[in-house]
């Protein structure tokens, strides 16, 4: 079937706000989906070699870094080859970092990069400097309340390396 079959539903049992938006890790068997209350769910997907039988279930709901019921527009893995963080973003203004392995429920991100109440954040990207590169990573985001498209302005934030010596 070339339009694709469902082999699965995703379903949070207490949660009946939208869904604003879903992000895939690059092996294909982690989804993070944004909710408009302010919530992402964290869920993993594995299949059966062989077989179209698919098994998905909810490892985490992270909460607290965004205001609450307020919509997330978009969440991002990252974080390197085993991709270990999360970037979100919503219409608080806020670009909060996760850590993607986390389980249960988890109140509060691990950083608030970006916080500007007056700035709802419609879209965000990051990129990923080398391990020679003086940058650890660069985000770009845009939103805003004024302007138009055209006239709304776009933030780039050079965010440096982490160190790991002592």
């Amino acid at each position: 079937n070339p339009r694709g079959i469902t082999v699965a539903v995703l379903s949070l049992p207490g949660c009946e706000s939208h869904l604003t938006s879903f992000s895939w890790d690059s092996s294909g068997t982690r989804l993070a989906s944004c909710v408009g209350t302010g919530h992402i769910v964290l869920w993993h997907v594995e299949s059966t070699a062989g077989t179209s039988h698919v098994r998905v279930h909810c490892t985490c709901v992270l909460g607290g870094g965004h205001a609450p019921g307020r919509p997330i527009f978009g969440v991002k893995y990252f974080g390197g080859k085993s991709e270990d963080l999360l970037l979100s973003w919503g219409i608080d203004g806020k670009i909060c970092i996760w850590d993607r392995s986390s389980e249960g429920e988890v109140h509060e991100p691990i950083t608030t990069l970006v916080s500007k109440t007056d700035y709802p954040i419609y879209a965000c990207d990051v990129t990923e400097g080398t391990e020679d590169a003086a940058i650890g990573s660069r985000i770009a985001m845009g939103g805003g309340n004024d302007g138009g498209f055209l006239g709304v302005p776009a933030f780039l934030y050079d965010v440096a390396k982490l160190s790991t010596k002592d």
